[in-house]
């Protein structure tokens, strides 16, 4: 039997900072895997290419900067050395495109939603309503508003 595997979208948002400890609690407890993952959007500025390719470059290097300290934080909580990807072009097609390439390590999709009443983040709500379907794996979503002891608690 495989181990499971913790995805967790790293966009340092607060909430993404919620997804990623009770992930990092759930793949100690379970003695399972993380796999981090961060996305570079598509440039959509008219430029020339070597300034498009500056825009892109700073992009991914804030990206890999992201995931370094993220993978930092999962590495002193659990002892675990989380998988890294950086995946460029639109967020929910990437996403889903790594679950369904990664299937048989992916086993659970970890997002927090947002505080905001208006809506629960745009991935969460684009997953739960136009790409449903689309996704193979348990989605587990986290409350934004949870405590770092809540979220110990219910890990």
């Amino acid at each position: 039997m495989s181990k499971r595997n913790f995805l967790v979208v790293i966009d340092g948002t607060d909430e993404m900072q919620i997804a990623l400890q009770f992930a990092c609690i759930r793949a100690k407890k379970t003695e399972g895997q993380l796999t981090l993952v961060s996305f570079i959007e598509p440039i959509d500025v008219l430029t020339t290419k070597s300034v498009s390719d500056i825009m892109k470059n700073e992009a991914r290097e804030e990206a890999e900067a992201m995931l370094h300290k993220a993978s930092s934080f999962a590495k002193e909580e659990t002892g675990i050395t989380a998988t890294l990807h950086v995946k460029e072009g639109e967020l929910i097609h990437e996403l889903l495109k790594l679950i369904e390439e990664k299937n048989d390590n992916v086993t659970e999709l970890i997002l927090a939603a947002s505080k905001d009443e208006k809506s629960p983040g745009p991935i969460i709500s684009s997953i739960t309503t136009k790409n449903y379907y689309k996704l193979n794996v348990p989605l587990i979503i986290v409350p934004g508003s949870l405590t770092s002891d809540q979220i110990k608690l219910l890990g």
